[in-house]
C-alpha cells in the first residue's frame, strides 16, 4: 500500500568549499522508502545508514568521501 511523503533532501559537497548544504523538497508516492533512496543510490546501498527518528520520520544518510546525502521521509 502506497503512502504519501513529504521528503527533505539535504546534499553537502565538500569539495565545493561551503558548508551549508543543498536542501530540496519533494513529495512522493511510495510502497517503501527504501526504493526512492536505492534508486537514487543503488550502487551505494550498502552504506546507507537508515534510522527511524523519536518523531516516526525516516532517516536516510549517505557520507560520501566529498559529498554527503540526507533524506528524510516523514509521512
Amino acid at each position: 500500500m502506497k503512502k504519501e511523503y513529504e521528503i527533505v533532501i539535504e546534499i553537502t559537497n565538500a569539495c565545493a568549499g561551503n558548508g551549508r548544504p543543498e536542501v530540496y523538497m519533494e513529495e512522493a508516492e511510495l510502497e517503501n522508502p527504501d526504493d526512492f533512496v536505492k534508486m537514487k543510490h543503488g550502487r551505494d546501498w550498502d552504506k546507507v545508514q537508515k534510522t527511524v527518528l523519536p518523531s516516526g520520520e525516516i532517516q536516510y544518510v549517505l557520507a560520501g568521501e566529498s559529498v554527503a546525502y540526507k533524506y528524510i521521509f516523514t509521512e
